[in-house]
């Protein structure tokens, strides 16, 4: 009997990636998305989607068992919920309460470790869809400055010390100052902001390195990092250098075409451990 796969589903294109590939393994494909939340784009036709408020964790859990689910992926980005929004079950409410606190992090995990109790086996991007973790190297054709390479050090330095307090997974770094990180507005909205508090509304004056890399704890199983063509795009727009992330913890969406844009624009991409 096939494996049924059940993706537990945000927006973006990770979802459908995800599902295509558990496809092409021969598995049988549904999907889970939330009501007020991004949803997932581009799903194959064939694949179901049944949709559940966030807190009706009893609900979905029924759900999966019903339809004789044997493996379970979290996969796509999803915004924070107000607590009137979750609309939480009782199961829901005994999850939440095991979270403790509302750091991503600490729920994900108790997220896991739930569907894991419940004998569900939890599938992520390296078992799926492992071409799109980003390889170690220089990427793109353009190399960091020593200015550059000056300002990834302190990203990196940032961002380990943020990511023990579960604090985003990118910042930008301009001429030796940390002039962001992320937040719930996601890295796109970072770009820009920053480019505006450089002083650089109309994109006159290049500088800047946007860092982006997983949190210490980050679980490979949901939320992993990522960055696609639209990230290369507005890095150009707005005049930064380039982009440094960490190989194989960060997604690429659409490598070939991050890479062609990257060096249309004379940006670096730079992947490292």
């Amino acid at each position: 009997m096939s494996p049924t796969l059940t993706i537990l589903a945000g927006g973006g294109p990770l979802p459908s990636l995800m599902a295509a590939a558990a496809q092409a393994k021969g598995w049988n494909v549904q999907v889970v998305v939330f009501h007020g939340q991004p949803q997932p784009e581009s799903l194959p036709p064939e694949v179901h989607a049944q949709q559940f408020y966030l807190g009706q964790v009893g609900h979905i859990l029924a759900h999966l068992k019903a339809t004789e689910t044997t493996h379970v992926a979290l996969a796509g980005h999803l915004h924070k919920p107000s607590i009137l929004n979750l609309k939480p079950d009782a199961t829901g409410l005994k999850l939440m309460a095991r979270a403790l606190v509302n750091h991503d992090d600490a729920l994900l995990r108790s997220v896991t470790d739930f569907l894991t109790e419940q004998g569900f086996a939890l599938v992520g991007v390296p078992e799926l869809v492992p071409h799109l973790l980003a390889p170690a190297g220089a990427l793109a054709k353009a190399r960091p400055t020593p200015t550059d390479a000056e300002n990834i050090a302190l990203g990196r330095s940032t961002l380990a010390i943020l990511g023990d307090l579960d604090i985003g997974q990118a910042c930008i770094v301009h001429n030796g100052a940390v002039l962001g990180v992320e937040a719930v507005e996601g890295t796109d909205a970072l770009i820009e902001r920053c480019a505006n508090l450089r002083g650089d509304r109309n994109a006159k004056t290049v500088g800047g390195v946007l860092i982006k890399r997983a949190k210490l704890l980050q679980t490979e199983l949901a939320d992993m990092p990522f960055v696609g063509p639209t990230t290369i795009e507005l890095l150009a727009k707005y005049g930064y250098t380039g982009l440094a992330i960490q190989a194989q913890k960060t997604l690429l969406l659409n490598q070939a075409k991050m890479v062609e844009l990257a060096n249309q624009h004379r940006l670096f991409l730079e992947s490292d451990a």
